[in-house]
């Protein structure tokens, strides 16, 4: 364990601010949950009418893996039917209580195997990233995420992987990214994958916004490729945010083996470090998501839902540019629910202080969590900004 953490969560402490504050009129735009256009909590229409129907005359632990049907379900949309068939006998699959949970299991897996590892992370990203690494040990080996052009920047990451090779690599997967809303293009990712075999590195998607990009073929690209070319990975996949379950803690940590023993001992060696750290995995969410991945019909209703979202989303960023007078143009090509305004610390404070908006210390905004009419207000406050 690494003694120099930082204990703070800002995201959480920042909404308990806003919570607190008296003012009718006010905005959370940290957070990362998505709000439908009336600014209220919105669980899918799937999931509820799945929620009140479940079979509540048993509450025995589930296997330590998890329930079988939804690691499977949940391997074949990530991985598409045809790479799970090829693959499946190759694959760990287990169950895990959201997408933190996974990386702390993996994280944990890692130290293992490796009692001094070492991992690249683009800088900025999720501020879990770093503090889990950080707890465990990690050796943190920092790339600047974004270019003067306000995209990917490859040539950093190039650069940094040639120079620490054989080596663990951190992704956020698909084309969304938290907290900038820009990831690698399709291009970019065939180059990357390149790299990554030539350095003999191991790599990690933490895929936490699946169906929030492009849709769930569209954003399981890069991790489909990566399989198929045979890179040593883990996926981690969270129902957090694609399917609003976000208090019960969903999710899978998928990963690759090598051959029948090391597939053997990597579960041995999972199994033990869940037992231990969670015991068991959350039943409830795990029904939920089983119910709507082996269902056609709900899958559909689902996929349904993901494509509105998907929708409000641009719609919401399109407005912002519209009414922030094209200053921050670039939000309207990013994907996910997050972007960064670039705004300093005085201009952050000076919406927090005068107009009860409330914005990360980064300047992240979610676009998610802010209606429409909401989406107008922030943007006509930011345009009174001295910039």
């Amino acid at each position: 364990m690494n003694k120099n953490i930082n204990l703070k969560d800002e995201i959480f402490s920042l909404n308990t601010e806003f919570t607190a504050d008296p003012r009718i009129e006010k905005i959370n735009g940290g957070i990362g949950i998505y709000l439908d256009n009336n600014s209220k909590a919105f669980v899918l229409p799937v999931v509820k009418s799945i929620a009140t129907s479940l079979d509540f005359s048993n509450f025995n632990y589930l296997p330590i893996s998890g329930d079988p049907v939804f690691l499977e379900e949940s391997s074949k949309l990530v991985l598409g039917d045809d790479l799970y068939d090829e693959f499946k006998n190759q694959l760990i699959k287990q169950g895990v209580a959201g997408g933190t949970n996974g990386l702390f299991v993996w994280a944990n897996l890692i130290k293992l195997n490796n009692p001094k590892p070492t991992i690249i992370i683009g800088n900025p990203t999720w501020e879990n990233h770093k503090k889990i690494f950080n707890y465990l040990g990690f050796n943190i080996i920092e790339y600047p995420h974004l270019n003067s052009d306000n995209q990917f920047n490859l040539a950093a990451f190039e650069k940094i992987i040639k120079q620490y090779p054989q080596n663990y690599v951190l992704f956020h997967g698909g084309p969304t990214h938290n907290p900038t809303g820009i990831n690698p293009n399709q291009k970019e990712w065939l180059s990357i994958a390149k790299l990554i075999k030539e350095t003999k590195s191991y790599v990690c998607f933490d895929s936490a916004y699946i169906g929030f990009g492009d849709g769930i073929e569209d954003d399981s690209f890069t991790v489909r490729h990566f399989l198929k070319e045979k890179i040593p990975l883990a996926i981690i996949v969270s129902y957090s945010k694609n399917m609003s379950l976000y208090q019960h803690r969903t999710g899978i940590l998928i990963m690759n083996s090598i051959d029948q023993k090391d597939k053997e001992d990597s579960e041995s060696k999972i199994k033990y470090l869940f037992r231990i750290i969670n015991s068991n995995p959350p039943a409830f969410g795990e029904l939920i998501a089983k119910n709507i991945l082996q269902n056609q019909e709900n899958k559909n209703k689902w996929l349904n839902s993901l494509e509105e979202i998907r929708t409000n989303l641009q719609n919401r960023r399109t407005l912002f540019d519209k009414y922030t007078e094209h200053k921050f143009k670039e939000v309207v090509n990013q994907k996910g629910l997050f972007s960064l305004l670039n705004l300093n610390e005085k201009q952050i404070t000076t919406l927090k202080k005068d107009c009860g908006i409330y914005l990360l210390s980064n300047s992240r905004i979610n676009f998610g969590g802010i209606n429409e009419e909401k989406i107008i207000s922030i943007a006509k406050a930011i345009n009174l900004l001295k910039f």
